[in-house]
This record gives C-alpha cells, sequence and structure tokens, in this order.
C-alpha cells in the first residue's frame, strides 16, 4: 500500500534537497523515542514521543477511511524505483513496475499520516481510534539481511508501508503488532533506507505501549521455503514504567510465557539456531543475538532519557555501548506529562558533562559566547575542535510529535498528537485530536523542493532552525522560546475546556459535529502556529543576518490566542 498526498493525488518527485540549507551532521538516519505507560504519568495517559531525525522534510495529513468490496486485493510490486528527475520519473512509469503479489484488504481507518516527504515514506501518525505508531532503524547482526524475498528496499511493502498497514488496520497496539508481524512473516523483510539494517517500531493504544523489532530473515530465505519472512519480537511497557528507543535494539531477555508482556515470531529461536548464532541451552538475549551494539550516539540517548526520568537511579554513561546497557524500562520518580516529554524532546544534555555550550572553545575568558551551541554545522565543530554528541534534540529532525492517549474519553478527542514541524527545540507543538479529518493546505501539502516557498509551513519551520543553528545561537533561541513558550501555555491552558466542548458538540450533533469541531479548532491552532513562524523567518534575518535591527519588524512575532470553536445554540 503507497500512500500519498490526498490533495496532490500522486507520487512526489524529489528533484534534490536545497543547498543552501545543508549542513553535514556526522549522525543524521537517527531517531529518538519515549514510551511510557499509563501508570506513569500524572493523569492516566498512555505516551509516546518520538522525533523523526533522518534529515527531512516532514509532512502531516489525514488519510481517509474507506471499505472495500468483499475480496479486493491491492497489488504489491518488487520496487518502486525513487527517480531524481521528472524525466527518470516518466522513464519509470514506460518500463512498468514488477509485480510480485497482492496485500488482501477490506477496510482502512481514517489516520493522521506522518511522512518523511524525500522519499515520499509513512514514518508514522495516529488513526482514527488513537492507535500511534513511529520508526526507527537499527543495527542488525550480519547474515540477516536478505534481497531474494517479495519485498525490496523501495516496494510498497518497504518498511514504512508497514506503519501504513498497522494505522490503517488496526485498531490496538497488540492488533497493530499482529498486523505487521503476520506481513513480514509472509512476504519478508527490507529497511527502506539501509537493507542491512532492522527497525523499531514503537507502538501505542490509550491502555497499552509497545517497542517492536524487527530483523531480517537470513540471506538464504524464499518465499516458497516455507518459514517465516523476518524474526520479530514485541515487548511491552510496563505501566507503572517508561521505556526509550535510540536506534539500537533495547529488548533483551525474552519471556515468551508472560503473554501479557511479550510476543514474538515463531521463528524466535529456531532462526537463530539455524544460523548457528546461538545454541539451545545457552541464554537468549534478543538484542545480542539479532541486533548490534551501536554507538555512543545510541546509548547517550538511552542513558540521558531513562535519567531524565528515574534521576534517582544515578545511571552511568561510560561512553562505551558495549557497556552501557540499560534497563528496558524504569520507574518514573515523578509522573510524567506532555509537557514534561515536549522538553525531553528539546534535551541538548544541559546540566551534565556532555553540555557542549559549556566547552572551553564556546566560553572565552569565562564568558559564554553567542555561538555556543549543542549542535550546528560539522564545520564549526571541526574548526573549534569540538566532537559533537548526538542528543535527544537534534536539527535533523524532519517533525517531531507527543501522543496522549486517554481510554476514559471518546477516540476522537480523547487522542490528541502535539505535533510539530522541524527539530522540538526551535518548534512550537500544536494539538491535532484523532477525530480531524482535514488539515489547512499550508500544512498538509507536500513542501515544494525545487525553491522556498513560503506560503508552505514546512519550509518556514526549516528556515527557522537554520537560521538560529547558523546565526547567533544563543540570542536567537531566546527569541524563539519567548514566542513558542506561551503560545504552548495558553493550548494546555484551554486544553480542558476543548473537550468538555467537544464533548458537548459529540451530545448534539453527533460524530459528524465532533468532526466539524475538531477541524475548526485544528485549522485555527495550526494557521495561527503557521502565520508566526512565517513572521519569525522576518524578524531573526533581519535582526541577527541581515544586522541592521532598525529595520527588523518592530517586535518578536506572537502566536495568535488559541480560540474554541462555538458549541451548538441549546436552544
Amino acid at each position: 500500500m503507497n500512500v500519498v498526498n490526498k490533495r496532490s493525488g500522486r507520487f512526489i518527485v524529489v528533484i534534490g534537497l536545497i543547498g543552501s540549507l545543508a549542513w553535514t551532521p556526522r549522525e543524521i538516519f537517527a531517531c529518538s523515542t519515549i514510551l511510557v505507560g499509563k501508570e506513569a504519568t500524572s493523569d492516566g495517559s498512555v505516551l509516546m514521543s518520538s522525533s523523526c531525525d533522518g534529515d527531512i522534510m516532514g509532512l502531516i495529513y489525514v488519510m481517509p477511511a474507506q471499505k472495500y468490496p468483499q475480496g479486493t486485493r491491492l497489488p504489491m510490486y518488487w520496487n518502486l524505483p525513487r527517480p531524481k528527475t521528472h524525466q527518470e520519473y516518466l522513464s519509470n512509469l514506460r518500463k512498468g513496475y514488477e509485480h510480485v503479489g497482492y496485500l488482501p484488504v477490506e477496510q482502512t481507518y481514517r489516520s493522521i499520516i506522518l511522512a518523511g516527504n524525500v522519499e515520499n515514506m509513512t514514518t508514522g501518525g495516529m488513526n482514527e481510534h488513537g492507535l500511534t505508531i513511529a520508526i526507527e532503524f537499527l543495527p542488525m547482526r550480519s547474515g540477516l539481511a536478505c534481497t531474494h524475498g517479495v519485498v525490496g528496499p523501495n516496494s510498497n511493502h518497504w518498511t514504512t508501508s508497514l506503519i501504513a498497514n498497522g494505522l490503517m488496520r488496526a485498531k490496538t497496539a497488540r492488533q497493530a503488532i499482529g498486523t505487521i508481524g503476520d506481513m513480514v512473516e509472509r512476504y519478508g523483510f527490507q529497511y527502506y533506507r539501509a537493507p542491512h539494517a532492522g527497525v523499531a517500531l514503537p507502538i501505542a493504544d490509550d491502555k497499552e505501549a509497545w517497542l517492536m523489532e524487527i530483523f531480517g530473515p537470513g540471506q538464504q530465505w524464499t518465499p516458497d521455503s516455507g518459514k517465516p519472512g523476518g524474526v520479530w519480537c514485541a515487548q511491552r511497557i510496563p505501566d507503572g514504567e517508561v521505556g526509550c528507543s535510540a536506534n539500537r535494539s533495547r529488548i533483551g531477555k525474552v519471556d515468551l510465557e508472560d503473554r501479557e508482556m511479550f510476543v514474538a515470531s515463531p521463528n524466535i529461536h529456531s532462526l537463530a539456531e539455524e544460523l548457528g548464532i546461538w545454541r539451545r541451552g545457552d541464554p537468549f538475549v534478543w538484542h545480542d543475538v539479532y541486533g548490534g551494539p551501536g554507538g555512543t550516539y545510541n546509548s547517550l540517548r538511552e542513558w540521558r532519557a531513562l535519567s531524565l526520568a528515574a534521576p534517582s537511579m544515578s545511571l552511568k554513561a561510560t561512553g562505551n555501548p558495549v557497556v552501557d546497557r540499560y534497563p528496558f524500562s524504569v520507574k518514573p520518580d515523578k509522573p510524567l506529562t506532555v509537557q514534561r516529554l515536549m522538553a525531553v524532546m528539546r534535551d541538548g544534555y544541559e546540566g551534565t558533562e556532555f553540555d557542549l555550550t559549556e566547552h572551553p572553545a564556546f566560553n572565552p575568558n569565562g564568558k559564554k559566547s553567542p555561538l555556543a551551541r549543542p549542535w550546528g554545522p560539522t564545520e564549526l565543530f571541526d574548526l573549534l575542535e569540538i566532537e559533537p554528541k548526538r542528543a535527544l534534540c537534534t536539527p535533523t529532525s524532519g517533525y517531531v510529535f507527543v501522543a496522549q492517549l486517554r481510554d476514559w474519553l471518546p477516540d476522537s478527542f480523547g487522542n490528541c498528537l502535539w505535533f510539530a514541524y522541524g527539530p522540538a527545540y526551535t518548534s512550537c507543538f500544536a494539538p491535532v485530536y484523532a477525530g480531524v479529518t482535514d488539515l489547512p493546505d499550508a500544512w498538509d501539502q507536500g513542501p515544494d523542493y525545487t525553491r522556498i516557498r513560503r506560503d508552505q509551513t514546512p519550509w518556514n519551520f526549516r528556515l527557522v532552525f537554520s537560521l538560529a543553528n547558523n546565526l547567533r545561537y544563543q540570542d536567537a533561541m531566546q527569541d524563539i522560546r519567548r514566542m513558542f513558550r506561551p503560545a504552548e501555555a495558553a493550548f494546555f491552558d484551554i486544553q480542558a475546556h476543548v473537550e468538555r466542548t467537544a464533548a458537548e458538540v459529540a451530545a448534539k450533533e453527533g460524530t459528524k459535529g465532533v468532526e466539524r469541531f475538531l477541524n475548526a479548532y485544528a485549522e485555527h491552532c495550526l494557521k495561527q502556529v503557521g502565520y508566526a513562524y512565517h513572521e519569525l523567518v522576518d524578524y531573526l534575518m533581519f535582526r541577527y543576518l541581515v544586522d541592521h535591527s532598525e529595520v527588523a519588524p518592530p517586535k518578536l512575532p506572537a502566536i495568535g490566542a488559541p480560540v474554541i470553536p462555538a458549541a451548538p445554540d441549546d436552544g
């Protein structure tokens, strides 16, 4: 199933990234996810936060629900080529695609799709029932990758299609795990950007949070072998705990007798025996058998996420990823909130020995330079001989979200996707409820890659963080925070009122009325945020880049106060 923007109705041909905004961090294809059980939050919500950090331009749009005639099957292809030019795109159309099979489908659920628009790929989202999925690549043991199966790295059954199928065909996390697992076992597995990597799929609903990990079936697997086309395992986050994932396998010992906490493919042990990487009777540790040790850019983020949740555990970071293996989940010192997860996703190791803004090169004569920053262009760090540390937050994020999932409210407004384009540290989170059926054009249309389009919201977010990264970081960030912090506080201040009004609308106007109400609220919030970021680009450029503060906009832009759409009149 290949998911495209409902408004464009076509594949988006990527000409190339805009060179003027390009930069070259050492680790760009890395994502960070936090999962929180319902008894570890302040109000009983299940929470998930995740950033898609592949140095992509993000995209958010709504894919409507659809019912198909009985017996409908969607065609599957070996590869859907990714053209670099329009001429190559037309040539691919003339040559056609290699058909390899069919995927049965009966009904799909409406979904808020999150995508990495560079390759038109589904990288996460939330469906109408609140089911939420994200993605991370994982190092995989050598010898597990397979190129002989039904799926290729660019087929419409690549990793991102697993996410789309999970969102559109499942109501709960357990159902999504089953759907995705069945597809892997039947058709095979390849990670879409790196065929020799595995994948982690954080999956949550309003009752449970899970981490699913998938690896290849071995080089010799074929679809007619009768064996599963991949090996996978999913572990549940305990209700009272917090877990994380940072691009290396996190599942350790597996207890398949505990079906409340673990589920796995039938070949979880037999494949390891067959490949000679584990002997029955030896300890079975999933991440050692099938995963890889990763690097410090993995282990430091795990350490930081868990330490922020439970500082009393005094977890240590030695810098050796083999030694630095942390618990799958921890009990937080204090219940977590959406706001707290937003802060975690903005973290740059502040207050730790890994805080690069405290590096002597950024603090000449004991005074912090306005150029001091926790991340930025590789050339700057090379010049100053500073070794960057991959943090939970990174400028390579295409988007970041916090999913707030509550089982005591109706799905449509009990589940909220707090979404931001770009990296969390420069971006304002805005509420998008699961019940929306439409989003503003400036937000949900794929960005133009051939030129900078100021009428497209993703470009303005990208320009803001690019300016912050390349200007006087300390000063620019003060301005950016002064703009988004009051807006986020205002969103939270009226959240309960919004949801009470939604309940009134539901009682009087039913499902369609709630959808109209939530669409109107999302449209207002997103337009206010989008307009402010459009103005913020001009403000930052005149204040810091052109260095003519006298012609800068007279004051910092403000995000307009949120407005609750009117409830139906009792009369």
